[in-house]
């Protein structure tokens, strides 16, 4: 029985609704990840990002958090005590992010980047003992920079260029980042290259719809399956407890692919102003039907306020 949030879902094998994570302060929205006994490529869950449009599969065992540092992801493994980047790192997580600031994605101007802008501000700000070797993947220029202090390693930068850059962090090279530094392309050479713009479309009217309290629409857009789990009437009753994070406005910034689903989760009123109350999240689940996606699975918030701390950003 659904009563204060939303627990509207549909097929069996979809990934698990996701749960907010309270660790340290910190509330972490994570996509609980299963990969699947498969051989074949690309391997599941992937990882899709809607603000740097690239893809990496994500290894086993780990979980990605979108909701902590904006238009960037915190990869890790089990129970992640952090309140700062640096911290995440030395617990062995890891990040992936967009490069921004390199205009010219060919091989002179992303070597320039790396060794005239990417090198010295790590000397600058972390240490001047710096090895960094570029090569090429898969026809992209590559370049892995190992940081060290005191003859220990304590980061690690996994560079790409392409189409869409991207950069790689963590304290030291692990098993974890090059599973990710293996799989990291632009979503245009991926498996998921036709997928974002529809995506985001059903995100975008979905989203409008739970704004606008449309439980009718949202309900008769549904999947069949998940129809006969829920009834209308509890849609209509999720949706008055929880608008008042609904009318706030909604950020979503990537989501989780496994084969056969897409899984995001909805932000709710995040804001980079200082004392700024804590985000809410809720979230959307998707699967195929007749090469449409269509609404399998939503999470809404709870009226209930959150606990006093949680939700805060890292910086």
């Amino acid at each position: 029985m659904i009563r204060k949030a939303l627990a509207f879902s549909g097929r069996k094998t979809l990934l698990a609704i996701l749960a907010l994570l309270v660790i340290a302060g910190i509330g972490l929205v994570v996509y609980q990840t299963k990969i699947k006994n498969t051989s074949s490529s690309p391997q599941y869950p992937e990882y899709l990002s809607f603000a740097g449009n690239y893809v990496f599969t994500v290894p086993a065992n780990y979980v990605v958090d979108d909701t902590a540092r904006p238009g960037a992801e915190l990869v890790y493994s089990g129970t992640l005590s952090a309140k700062t980047l640096e911290e995440v790192y030395t617990a062995g997580g890891i990040s992936v992010e967009p490069v921004k600031d390199l205009a010219d994605t060919n091989s002179k101007s992303f070597k320039s980047f790396v060794n005239d802008t990417f090198l010295p501000d790590i000397k600058a700000n972390l240490s001047s003992d710096v090895e960094v070797k570029f090569a090429k993947v898969r026809g992209w220029d590559t370049a892995q920079v190992a940081v060290s202090k005191d003859g220990q390693p304590i980061r690690f930068y996994y560079l790409k260029n392409g189409q869409h850059p991207a950069v790689i962090v963590a304290s030291r090279e692990s098993g974890a980042l090059k599973k990710i530094a293996q799989t990291l392309t632009d979503v245009e050479t991926s498996d998921l290259a036709t997928e974002p713009e529809p995506i985001k479309t059903l995100i975008r009217t979905t989203g409008q719809l739970i704004k606008d309290q449309k439980a009718r629409e949202i309900y008769l857009s549904s999947t069949s399956e998940l129809q006969a789990k829920n009834s209308e009437a509890e849609l209509v009753s999720a949706l008055r407890s929880a608008a008042t994070y609904t009318k706030q406005n909604t950020t979503v910034n990537g989501g989780l692919y496994d084969g056969d689903g897409f899984s995001v989760t909805l932000i709710f009123g995040a804001s980079t102003a200082k004392d700024a109350p804590p985000p809410t999240f809720g979230t959307l689940q998707f699967s195929k039907f007749e090469d449409l996606w269509k609404l399998n699975g939503l999470t809404l918030p709870s009226p209930t306020p959150p606990t006093e701390g949680a939700n805060k950003k890292l910086p």
